[in-house]
């Protein structure tokens, strides 16, 4: 029995990961989001040799608030887009795009303001804040263009185009790096965000090159702001809970621990963090696939493509964690040496909040698909309410283990407040299933015609 049943989950783990490596688009979506993840984590680390731990912890600080804008930015317009874009009738799809990049326009526009306001009032306080006005502002601009661009093109399922913007922005990001030292010795924090800024914007002229003549229709860019706001209002908010949730177990560490436990937890998270390359490969293609499985065949296709996308993302996850754990100590001192070998049990340990985490990744692109954002929003009010309570005694007493214990259980709040919903939906879902099942037997069989003719509503949130 034990035998039989091992079989049937190996077979279904091989056949999900089958189905996983069968796409172009998704194939793609992996090779780019690798060449994203390699690229920012070389350009680092020639950026810290060029400019010396002073300068490169000024560029940090400073890029960590062109971060945050692409995490509004993503709630605002490229969600939206990923999950909406999907829906459109082929004759509307190009005036729709159009709309959104006027959006965009908007929104660089709106936050290059923003930026520039919060560089002047940071030089009351900080030396030389202020003299990265111009570079930061321009990096707001050249980044959000380089972020749509991509994430557009990988919309309009032309994956090798957005994977040629990507390779663009990082040779000539990379390229400027190593030629800094030769050109410019002394530079600084400013020079960083200069490359970075020119890299972006000439992905971003490569992308908007291939996205054609923009034309402005204004009803369509009322409707298409009204239904984005519908969308995004309460993402927004989702945004900045998601970014305290995530740093907040760091910065308790760091408090409560002391400054060494801060490196152990981020050198073995470093480790484990190959497995966002999975998670962060997926928002490239199925916000957009779970949201045309809605539009064309309602609730149970999509139901059936989120089931597919479960297994595929499990099982990829566990083999993942299963490498990772075969030889964790070797891996540590290979990246890290001898000084950081206390740190293969943390590395065993973190895997479990990834593996959740995983499940509420494939979670919220379902929510997002049927355009249910406030769930969302209620699974991080959710975590951080739990995290405000819990943090504290678990790092005061329970330390580097209370730390992952507090991670885990966090990811399991937003699971199971993303499930309950999900659980209610999918049994509508079944029940509309056997609806149709009924009506089939009474009426004879439905040609595609009469299928595909079945209208869809727009639908409400919970």
């Amino acid at each position: 029995m034990a035998h039989s049943t091992g079989e049937r989950l190996s077979r279904t783990i091989l056949e999900a990961i089958a189905r996983m490596v069968s796409s172009r688009l998704r194939n793609v979506a992996f090779v780019d989001q690798i060449l994203v993840s390699a690229g920012n984590f070389l350009g680092g680390i020639l950026l810290a040799r060029a400019f010396g731990v002073h300068d490169y912890g000024r560029f940090v600080l400073a890029w960590m608030l062109i971060e945050f804008i692409a995490s509004l930015q993503i709630a605002a317009v490229i969600q939206p887009m990923l999950n909406i874009g999907a829906k459109q009738a082929e004759a509307k799809l190009d005036t729709y795009y159009h709309a959104v990049l006027i959006q965009q326009w908007a929104l660089c526009l709106a936050f290059a303001a923003v930026v520039w306001i919060a560089a002047a009032v940071s030089g009351r306080f900080f030396a030389n804040a202020e003299g990265l006005a111009a570079s930061l502002c321009a990096a707001a601009i050249a980044y959000q263009l380089y972020n749509f661009f991509r994430r557009y093109l990988f919309a309009r399922d032309r994956p090798m185009a957005a994977l040629a913007v990507d390779v663009l922005r990082f040779a000539v990001q990379i390229a400027a790096t190593l030629a800094l030292p030769f050109l410019w010795p002394d530079a600084s924090a400013g020079a960083g965000i200069w490359i970075v800024t020119a890299a972006s914007a000439a992905a971003a002229l490569l992308g908007a090159l291939q996205f054609g003549r923009l034309r402005w229709n204004s009803t369509v860019l009322r409707e298409v702001t009204v239904r984005h706001w519908h969308f995004s209002k309460w993402l927004l908010p989702s945004a900045v809970m998601s970014w305290l949730t995530s740093q907040a177990f760091f910065v308790l560490c760091g408090i409560v621990l002391g400054a060494t436990a801060v490196g152990s937890l981020r050198a073995a998270a470093s480790i484990v963090g190959v497995l966002n390359i999975l998670l962060l490969a997926l928002d490239n293609f199925a916000p957009v696939q779970a949201s045309r499985a809605l539009h064309r065949g309602g609730r149970v296709q999509l139901l059936g493509y989120i089931a597919q996308l479960s297994s595929s993302t499990f099982a990829l996850t566990v083999i993942v964690v299963g490498i990772l754990n075969l030889a964790p100590g070797y891996i540590v001192h290979l990246l890290y040496g001898d000084q950081y070998a206390g740190i293969t049990d943390l590395v065993r340990w973190l895997c479990a909040p990834y593996v959740v985490g995983s499940i509420s990744t494939v979670l919220v692109i379902w929510a997002a698909a049927m355009e249910w954002t406030r769930t969302v929003f209620i699974s991080y009010v959710a975590a951080v309410v739990f995290t405000g309570v819990a943090a504290y005694p678990l790092t005061r007493y329970g330390g580097l283990v209370g730390i992952v214990v507090g991670a885990l259980l966090m990811e399991i709040v937003r699971v199971v407040a993303l499930a309950v919903p999900l659980a209610r939906w999918s049994r509508a879902a079944g029940h509309e299933t056997s609806e149709t099942a009924h009506s089939v037997q009474l009426a004879g069989p439905l040609t595609n015609d009469r299928a595909e003719a079945r209208p869809l509503g727009h639908t409400a949130s919970p």
